[in-house]
Parts: structure tokens; sequence; C-alpha cells
């Protein structure tokens, strides 16, 4: 009882804040100054989630000047603190390349696989979608692709595609996933022709 009551109270104190925090990006976002430094002055004070905002806001110039070295700066000081949504964004950067980033695909998956194991969904369709479109980073990132066959297999938060689940799951056994590797043995066991379509 004690603990419930000690949850309800933090919840209403989180509550709040996180209604602010909103509020203070969608104010940064339609160019309000104060919020903008109200943004910075978080990061600065070790706010993951203000170091990402911040990282988004320049990239895109909303309420800032764009300005690339400045996104990729809160973008890694964001990853540096674990935000799984700043690994997606960064790792989405590293990928593409653009406004004079070198693209480096290695990081920018390593940055997708670890914001797929922070459960970022955006991060997660991303990988399924680099998946769908090729086959080369299959070895860089098993678990990865496992999370995509699950997400797949399971209808969240990709649509449910058993073929696509069963592919991945494939996919993830060859590149060394022993869960998958597992599923695939069991799949396989009851249904003797499923990987003949992949």
């Amino acid at each position: 009882m004690r603990l419930l009551l000690h949850i309800l109270i933090a919840a209403m104190i989180a509550g709040p804040a996180l209604t602010g925090i909103r509020d203070l990006e969608d104010r940064a976002e339609r160019g309000d100054k104060s919020a903008v430094s109200m943004l910075r002055d978080s990061a600065e004070n070790g706010n993951a989630r203000a170091m990402n905002y911040l990282g988004f806001l320049y990239w895109q110039g909303l309420g800032v000047r764009q300005d690339a070295d400045s996104a990729m700066y809160y973008l890694r000081h964001g990853v540096a603190c674990g935000d799984a949504k700043a690994m997606g964004n960064l790792g989405h950067l590293l990928l593409i390349g653009e406004r004079g980033i070198t693209p480096d695909s290695v990081e920018g998956m390593r940055l997708l696989n670890a914001a797929v194991a922070g459960r970022n969904s955006a991060a997660l369709r991303e990988l399924a979608d680099i998946l769908d479109h090729t086959e080369r980073y299959d070895s860089l990132c098993p678990q990865g692709i496992k999370k995509v066959a699950d997400a797949y297999s399971h209808g969240y938060p990709l649509h449910y595609d058993y073929k696509k689940s069963v592919r991945y799951y494939w996919r993830a056994a060859q590149a060394g996933d022993s869960v998958a590797a597992r599923i695939i043995d069991e799949t396989v066991q009851m249904f003797p022709d499923i990987l003949k379509n992949l």
C-alpha cells in the first residue's frame, strides 16, 4: 500500500513536469527565445530529452537558425546520457550523411540498434525499412534484426506481417542471434516448408 502511495505521488509530481517540457518544446519550435534558452539550460544541467530536442530544433531550423554542427553537438551529448531518441536521431543522420555530416553506416546502425534496444519505436521502424531494402547490414545487428522480427510478429509498433517476421527471425539467426535461431527451429518443425518462400 505504501509503495502504491509513493508511485501515485511520484506520478503527480512528474505529470506536470512532463506537460511543462512538452509545452516548452512546442514554444521553442515556434521560435520562443525564452523557451529555447530554458531548453539549453535544461540540457546543460544534464537533461537528455532537452539535448535531443535541441538537436532536432537545430537540424530542422525550427525556432533557431539551422545549424548541423549544433544539432550534432546536442545529439551526441544526448547519446552520451543514454537517451534512446537521441540515439535514433543521430543514427539516422549518420546513415543519411547530409548537410556536411560524414556518413558512417556502421556507427549509424550501432546507434539505431541501441535506440531499438531502448524501445524507440521510430528507430525500430527505420531499422525495419532499412532491412526491407538491403541485405548488407545483417551481420552488424542480429539483435536489432530480431527486434524487427518481434515487432512484425506481435504487430506492434509495426503492422503484423507473418512472412516478414519469419524472414527477419531467419536473418537474425543467420547473423548469430540464438533466440531467433530457436524460433526458426521451432517454426520449421511445425511448418517444414516455411523457409522456401523467403
